[in-house]
Order: structure tokens, then C-alpha cells, then sequence
């Protein structure tokens, strides 16, 4: 059953090419997932004490289900101001994706009278005196590729939310939506 001596041809450098372009495995590109709304609203703050709440929607391209995410899990979030974590949100399931469409996943997350760094709280006040605050994001899903840890972990680019005109408690996503990267 082998190759016998003396049948075979050996390989032109332009199939040698070829094989050896077809070993190398090129790095797989995760989609990105665009941040489509966020919404942070203040109950409470002072220089110590934060209460607040911040809701997000975030769009899931269309090759992202079943290729990389399950069709059902969990996303979670953390909202994070100057790379301090300010609020994670509990694992919120979804159950609901349909296969090769995009969509848009919700979630929130709050906190009540939550102990924050002198610091911060200030800077937070300024930020709403100034009718902007900037934050980061970052948010994990479900993972269903195979020998992976089970969770997809990324990072948005920071969020720029301005507060509504006359409420200084409210304030929603401003400018491009921001993009979240695997």
C-alpha cells in the first residue's frame, strides 16, 4: 500500500508553496462588537458614596452567533471610570439569538451606596458639572468554540456620555458608537 520506489513524482516548488501555505494556520479574527447604547443615571453621589445605575446594548454582528458565541448563555458587564471597576452587573441570561443574524443584547448593572475613592467621586462630580463622563467597558459572553475557556472576555474603547440638557443626573452614549474587541 505505500508509495512504491519509483511511481511517484515529487512536488513542482509551485505545489511546495502551496502545501506550505496550507499548513500554516493564520490567526483567527474574532468580530468586533460595536457598542450600540449606554445609558448611566446618577441617584446619589458624594465625594464617598456612589448610586447608580448604567444600562447597555451592545450589537452582535451577524458571524458572531454559533460561530463563536452560543445561540443561548450569559453576558455580564463591568463599568469602569479612570480603569477603576465601578459596577459589575450579575451574569444575565440570553436566550433568544438567532443563527447568522446580527442583533442587539441589553444589560445593566447598579450600585447603591457603594463605597468609592475620594478621588473618584470628585472627579465624577466634575465630569457631570461639565455635562461629560467617560467610561470603559468591558463585558464577556458565552464562548462555544471548542478547547476554550468558556468565555469570550472584551474590551470597549472608552464611552464618552453626555448628560441631558436640565437633568444632570442622566446622561446617554455621545458621538460614534465605540467598537469592543475579543
Amino acid at each position: 500500500m505505500g508509495i512504491e520506489e519509483g511511481n511517484h513524482k515529487e512536488p513542482t516548488t509551485a505545489e511546495r508553496r502551496l502545501l506550505t501555505r496550507c499548513k500554516r494556520e493564520e490567526p483567527v479574527q474574532i468580530p468586533k462588537i460595536e457598542l450600540a447604547s449606554m445609558d448611566f443615571t446618577v441617584l446619589n453621589i458624594t465625594d464617598t458614596r456612589l448610586s447608580a445605575k448604567w444600562d447597555m446594548s451592545i450589537r452582535i454582528p451577524y458571524d458572531l452567533p454559533s460561530d463563536y458565541i452560543c445561540l443561548q448563555g450569559d453576558l455580564q458587564a463591568c463599568f469602569l471610570y479612570k480603569n477603576v471597576t465601578l459596577a459589575t452587573s450579575s451574569p444575565q441570561k440570553y436566550s433568544n439569538l438567532k443563527f447568522r443574524e446580527a442583533q442587539v443584547l441589553k444589560v445593566s448593572a447598579g450600585v447603591s451606596g457603594e463605597y468609592i475613592d475620594d478621588l473618584i467621586g470628585k472627579d465624577i462630580t466634575e465630569d457631570m458639572k461639565e455635562k461629560e463622563v467617560r467610561f470603559g467597558t468591558r463585558f464577556y459572553l458565552t464562548d462555544c468554540r471548542e478547547k476554550t475557556t468558556g468565555t469570550m472576555r472584551y474590551a470597549c474603547d472608552e464611552v464618552t456620555l453626555r448628560f441631558e440638557q436640565g437633568s444632570g443626573m442622566k446622561a446617554a452614549l455621545f458621538g460614534k458608537n465605540p467598537s469592543c474587541v475579543y
